[in-house]
């Protein structure tokens, strides 16, 4: 597949994605309507929810004085991010349909509420930090080749939010969605077991930290601690946005760190 091809046909390879997403739901083992009553839950939730909070995010930092770019002069696009953002969601809800299914159907899943179902306390801490670096990594290297010639027409529209709100968070194609948020899926299985309140804090700080990458305005409180501790910040990605040959990190710095694709390592 050459990068002529994919810029050609963008929009129908996206288009197809969504498709077979939302198609193979006919061959959900719970049963087609189960699915896509699950489907039409979880679309309502996530986007309803995700929309209206960055709708919020956005609304306040747009009267913040302490702007990262300055006074604004490019457009907001708020219709289009909440667009994009809804079809990202669409995205997203076709793969929490699978385990939101086998839920309804009384099946086991990999979401578990006790700490000894989970395997234990160090099991649950040192798991749970492993998957962050784990996803992390994947989160970096999916964004590095999303950024090479054959695959950045699946992202330049995440781009076309230079100067971006919180309503461009999530605000991409359905190609990126998929690699973004596959892992969701692996709790339809048992053998990958999850401790609810962890798994479902860990899901609001990554939403709430990319309401701030993108909020196009700083917090002098988390500028100083979240570099501490590798987490991305304001600051750090709004130059991703501004030149997007650095600072690929989307939860940590890490990797920026490691691999010198920082903006000042290129210094």
């Amino acid at each position: 597949m050459s990068g002529a091809f994919v810029m050609g046909n963008t929009r129908w390879i996206e288009g197809a994605v969504l498709v077979v997403l939302v198609g193979a739901g006919l061959a959900c083992p719970e049963g087609p309507l189960r699915w896509y009553g699950a489907l039409a839950v979880s679309f309502v939730g996530i986007a309803g929810s995700v929309i209206a909070l960055a709708s919020f995010a956005a609304w306040l930092a747009e009267r913040s004085p302490a702007r990262l770019q300055g006074p604004r002069r490019r457009p907001r696009l708020a219709l289009r991010g909440a667009r994009d953002t809804a079809v990202a969601a669409l995205v997203a809800a076709s793969l929490l349909a699978w385990p939101l299914a086998r839920m309804w159907a009384g099946e086991p899943t990999g979401l578990v509420w006790t700490l000894p179902e989970a395997g234990g306390p160090g099991t649950v801490l040192v798991g749970n930090l492993a998957a962050v670096l784990v996803l992390d990594a994947w989160l970096y290297w999916k964004h590095r080749l999303l950024h090479t010639r054959l695959f950045f027409p699946f992202h330049r529209a995440h781009h076309v939010y230079r100067d971006p709100t919180s309503l461009s968070s999530f605000a991409v194609g359905p190609v990126e969605s998929v690699l973004t948020f596959w892992p969701i899926v692996l709790v339809a299985f048992p053998w990958a077991p999850h401790y609810a309140p962890v798994y479902f804090a860990l899901v609001a700080a990554f939403v709430a930290l990319n309401f701030y990458l993108h909020s196009g305005v700083a917090s002098r409180l988390a500028e100083a601690v979240l570099p501490r501790l590798f987490v991305n910040t304001s600051a750090f990605h709004n130059r991703h946005h501004a030149n997007a040959e650095v600072n690929f990190g989307e939860a940590l710095t890490l990797w920026d760190h490691l691999l010198g694709t920082r903006e000042n390592a290129r210094r």
